[in-house]
């Protein structure tokens, strides 16, 4: 009997890339003895595609391993300083958005299954989306394109809310606040992991940068428990043009900011 890779999800080898696999690994610990990960780095070193194929692998397991119930995914609506306020309509048509590199991640992951023939198990688009909106003609586009294990989350509406039962994965963490990092590591219910990604050299919040910003010091603030895990990743995923190009951008912005 030939053995089953564990970092083979959805037809993708994950193995191969040191970081992404311990990420996996990490994610797949015990969320009584490891309930919060924190992902660092680079653009395109495929921190969001390994977190959520490692993610959505268990919330769709079978049987009795199977505790995780739902994907959550939390994003914080920033551009260029601006946040989820300055866009017209209701909660869901401001966030919508920003559900882009989810969507991306998301069809790029399945899109691998098929070509490798591993068939994912249907999922069927509900007609109430985790009771976020009752009219499904009423959605927005991005809403409707995702599955209804995945459901999407503004960080700004998690005060008050308990999560058991699920992982949340927390993307472009590095726009969160303290009080917003804060706010979301205290909602950890009962079988809940949470996976916090951030790159901190592309802040777009005002008066953080890589060296002050509060993602790391969040991390710096609970590594103590030992409850917290920690990945770097740095391979870049994209292409091999990419990490010198960002390399290159971080080092101006450095040079720049030490001349003031």
């Amino acid at each position: 009997m030939v053995a089953t890779n564990p970092y083979t999800l959805f037809g993708v080898d994950f193995g191969s890339n040191p970081g992404q696999r311990e990420l996996i690994r990490q994610i797949n610990e015990d969320p009584a003895r490891k309930p919060v990960v924190f992902c660092v780095g680079a653009a395109g070193t495929g921190k969001t595609f390994a977190a959520l194929a490692g993610a959505l692998s268990l919330v769709r397991g079978k049987g009795a391993k199977k505790k995780y119930k739902t994907l959550f995914y939390v994003r914080e609506p920033v551009e260029i300083g601006h946040r989820l306020g300055y866009l017209k309509g209701t909660e869901e048509d401001k966030y919508a958005p920003y559900l882009g590199p989810l969507l991306d991640n998301y069809n790029h992951l399945m899109q691998k299954a098929r070509n490798e023939g591993v068939i994912p198990e249907k999922v069927r688009q509900p007609k109430k989306l985790k009771g976020i909106l009752e009219d499904e003609d009423l959605m927005p586009k991005a809403y409707q394109k995702l599955p209804n294990d995945i459901v999407p989350l503004a960080p700004e509406f998690m005060r008050g809310r308990s999560f058991e039962n699920c992982i949340i994965l927390v993307d472009e963490a590095q726009n969160l606040t303290l009080d917003e990092l804060q706010t979301l590591v205290t909602r950890i219910g009962e079988y809940t992991k949470m996976v916090i990604i951030g790159s901190p050299n592309q802040i777009d919040i005002p008066g953080m940068d890589e060296e002050n910003n509060a993602f790391m010091t969040a991390y710096r603030i609970l590594e103590p428990t030992g409850l917290v895990g920690y990945v770097e990743l740095l391979n870049p995923m994209r292409s091999s043009f990419v990490a010198d190009f960002d390399l290159r951008f971080v080092e101006y912005k450095m040079a720049h900011k030490k001349g003031k």
